[in-house]
């Protein structure tokens, strides 16, 4: 049997086209969700080209408090952040 993790792997490859992703997402996640993990990207962004914490919570804009549980993430899986900011920055 499938395990959950797997099962929303699946779902998402689904989506053949952009417009299918983004309604996915929409079904999926509320606007706020969508709106947090865009918030992550930049702020792991932000982090990733040498900011501060102060720095990042102005730029991003985002609170002390958002920017610090972001750069938590981002100091324990630098290298797979960084994979994936490949990709974020195009």
């Amino acid at each position: 049997m499938k395990t959950a993790l797997t099962m929303l792997y699946e779902l998402f490859q689904s989506a053949k086209t952009e417009a299918e992703f983004n309604e996915l997402l929409q079904l999926t996640f509320t606007e706020h969700e969508r709106a947090m993990m865009v918030e992550r990207w930049k702020i792991f962004d932000a982090f990733d080209r040498g900011l501060s914490q102060r720095e990042v919570s102005k730029e991003v804009p985002c609170s002390i408090v958002t920017a610090t549980r972001g750069a938590k993430v981002y100091r324990d899986n630098r290298e797979a952040v960084k994979k994936y900011l490949e990709v974020w920055r195009g």
